[in-house]
This record gives structure tokens, sequence and C-alpha cells, in this order.
């Protein structure tokens, strides 16, 4: 049984908070002068219809029929400083002669479909708080329409997709399993309020100077709601550490080793030759 998801519930909240508070900008600024966080009403608002549109997506996905398939998630990294520029290079030489961690950091989290012998489906997913302990491969059922793909995991959840699912690996970034890796996947809660609190400043500063605080309260509100929409709209992976352990309840039935045979029932197991048989 699927236990609900909240994924869709917090996406439908944050469109509706971008589009009242873009809807309230016009009657916020006829007193005043128009502050700098006006300029981010453009992005809030192209961002709520996207995911308006991936809303409709989903929807339709979900009415799929489902078929099995094997998943592993995995983080979107930066690549290595070997497979960097040569500027780069050269900052990564620096930054490990003054004690500096730069390894490579992975925030957004990708989904790696298998199915027999056809091509790897690739999807970059919302981020859900159990997605921390589906280390290893799992088996779920997907239900794939309008060029996106929503994955139901057995014993879990279900997985929203944020991205189309591609059949090629995305470029510019290098994937790696989530958990059990030497690779840094943790974002800092101290950077994330050093970001926000930077991007505030800029834009809800002015406001404060001039003494206008309702203009203050609704750059605030406008910023932290639309870092919220962005970094679900690209899977980020929030503050905490994920699991460098495989539960023993993830463990899959079927998986082949020295001690144990190849489990051939079940309904997720098997290629269609084998099933036939």
């Amino acid at each position: 049984m699927i236990r609900p998801v909240s994924a869709p519930y917090r996406v439908t909240a944050t469109v509706v908070a971008l589009l009242g508070l873009s809807a309230a900008a016009p009657f916020l600024y006829r007193t005043g002068p128009v502050g700098y966080a006006a300029l981010l009403v453009p992005l809030g608002l192209l961002l709520a219809l996207a995911w308006a549109v991936r809303l409709g997506q989903w929807m339709l996905a979900a009415g799929a029929p489902p078929w099995p398939a094997r998943l592993t998630l995995h983080l979107a990294q930066g690549a290595q400083a070997g497979q960097r520029g040569r500027a780069v290079r050269v900052a990564d030489a620096v930054a490990r002669a003054g004690d500096a961690d730069v390894t490579p950091a992975g925030y957004a989290v990708w989904a790696v479909l298998r199915r027999g012998s056809a091509p790897q489906l690739h999807q970059r997913v919302v981020w859900e708080r159990w997605l921390r302990e589906l280390t290893g491969e799992q088996r779920v059922l997907v239900r794939r329409r309008a060029g996106v793909a929503v994955l139901d995991v057995e014993g879990q959840g279900r997985i929203w997709p944020s991205s189309f699912t591609l059949r090629r690996r995305p470029w510019g970034v290098v994937l790696t399993p989530l958990g059990g890796t030497s690779a840094s996947g943790d974002l800092s809660v101290w950077r994330l309020l050093t970001v926000l609190v930077m991007v505030v400043a800029l834009l809800a500063g002015p406001a404060l100077g001039r003494r206008d605080y309702l203009d203050a309260v609704w750059a605030t509100a406008y910023i932290v709601v639309l870092a919220f929409a962005v970094g679900q709209w690209f899977g980020v992976m929030p503050p905490g550490r994920q699991s460098r352990e495989r539960p023993a309840s993830t463990r899959i039935p079927g998986a082949r080793t020295k001690a144990a045979k190849p489990h051939r029932g079940g309904r997720f197991s098997g290629t269609s030759k084998t099933r036939k048989r």
C-alpha cells in the first residue's frame, strides 16, 4: 500500500503562494517606490507556470499503467578536478594547500531506472525525507506518460519527477549512488542560511532603510518561497546526513550472492521470458 505523499501538496502550496505574493506586488507598491525584490516577480511567475505544467504531467503519469523496473538513486555532483578546466584545477590545488574541503558536493537527486535489456532511464526527482534510506537497488513500479515517470517504491512510497525522463545521462555532472560513497552529499544548514540572509539583505535591506516594513516582509517572504520552489524543481537534498549503510529491509530478495540462489518468483523479478516459463 502506497502511503500518502506530500510532494504534490507542497508544490501546489508553493505555486499558490508565488501567485498570491506576485498579485500583491502591484498593490504593495502603489504608495511607495518599487524595491529590488520586484525584479524577482517575473521569475516567480515563470516558475509557477512551469510547476503548474509539471503538476499536469504528474496527473497524467499517475494514471498510466505500471511496469516493473529497478531503481538506484544518485546524487548529481560536480566533475572531479582532473575533468575540469585548467583555471579550476589551479584553484582546486590552492584550496587543497589551504586544507579546504574540495570534495565535489552533490545536491540534486537523480533516479536511474533499469528494465532488462532496455536502455537506462534517468530522471531528476523531488526530494522526500524517506529517500535518504533508499540506498542500493530498489524494486519499483513505473508509471510513465507525458514525458515523465512516477515511481512507486515497494513498501516505501511514491517518488515524483522534477524533470523529463532522459535516455541519456545528464550533461555536466557525475552521478554517484546515494549512500556508501566518499563524496559529500550534505547541504550545510549554515551555508543555506548564509545564502538566504545575503539575498534578503540585498533585496529587502533598502526597504528597511526607508522604514517600509511591509515591503521588507513581502520581499523576505517572496525570497523564501521562491528559494523553496527552486529547490524542489532541481530536486535538491535538504540539510541532513544521508544513509551510509543499506538497511536490511531494502535488500532485494533476488540479488545474486555466493551463498544465495537467484530468486525466480514474485511479481517484480525475472524477464518476460522467465515469467512465461
